[in-house]
C-alpha cells in the first residue's frame, strides 16, 4: 500500500514538474531561467553585451557573438527577458545552409504547426512546445537564418506589437494622400 501511494506521488510530481517546466535550448529555460542565471551560462560561451530593453517586452536584452555555443554555423545569439527578468525568447542567428539539419532536429523533438519549403524561397517552420513556440526563418536572399525559442506571452507581444506598428504606419500614410 505504501509502495504504490509512493509511486503515485512520484509520478504525479513528474508529470507536475515537466507540465510546468520550461523549453530548454542551449543551457537555459524559457520562462524559467533568470537573467542573473542567463548572463552566467552565456559568458562562458563568449563576451556577453547588454542589448538595452526589448520593445516588445519592456525587459532586458543581452547579446552573445560569435560564442562558443557548440553549435556549426551558429553566429550570434540574442536572449530576451521579460519585465521581471524571466527568458521571454532566444533567437539564435546562423547560415541558412543549416536549415534542413536544424529543420530535422526540432521535427524529431516538437510537434510541426506550420511548414514552407519550397525548391527556391523563403523557407519556415514553426513547432509548438507546451509552453510556447519555434519558428526557424529563413529567408531566400538573405545567406542567414534565426530560429527563434519564445513563449506564448512573448509570441502574442510580439505579433500585436507588430499589428499595431503596421496600423499606425498605414494611417501615417493614408494621411498623407
Amino acid at each position: 500500500m505504501v509502495l504504490r501511494l509512493l509511486a503515485v506521488f512520484l509520478l504525479s510530481w513528474s508529470v507536475f514538474h515537466s507540465a510546468h517546466a520550461g523549453t530548454k535550448v542551449i543551457d537555459v529555460e524559457l520562462g524559467v531561467s533568470t537573467l542573473e542565471q542567463v548572463r552566467k551560462t552565456a559568458s562562458s560561451a563568449g563576451k556577453v553585451q547588454n542589448n538595452g530593453t526589448n520593445t516588445w517586452t519592456g525587459g532586458p536584452s543581452l547579446a552573445v557573438q560569435n560564442g562558443d555555443y557548440g553549435i556549426q554555423g551558429l553566429q550570434s545569439v540574442e536572449y530576451i527577458f521579460d519585465a521581471s527578468n524571466k527568458l521571454a525568447a532566444v533567437v539564435m542567428t546562423m547560415g541558412k545552409d543549416r536549415f534542413d539539419a536544424i529543420f530535422d532536429v526540432l521535427a524529431g523533438k516538437y510537434k510541426m504547426t506550420k511548414k514552407v519549403r519550397p525548391f527556391v524561397g523563403d523557407q519556415y517552420a514553426r513547432f509548438s512546445t507546451p509552453d510556447g513556440l519555434i519558428e526557424v526563418d529563413a529567408p531566400h536572399l538573405g545567406f542567414t537564418m534565426d530560429v527563434s525559442y519564445m513563449t506564448s506571452t512573448f509570441h502574442k507581444a510580439w505579433t500585436d506589437g507588430v499589428k499595431a506598428r503596421q496600423s499606425q504606419q498605414r494611417q501615417q500614410e493614408k494621411s498623407k494622400f
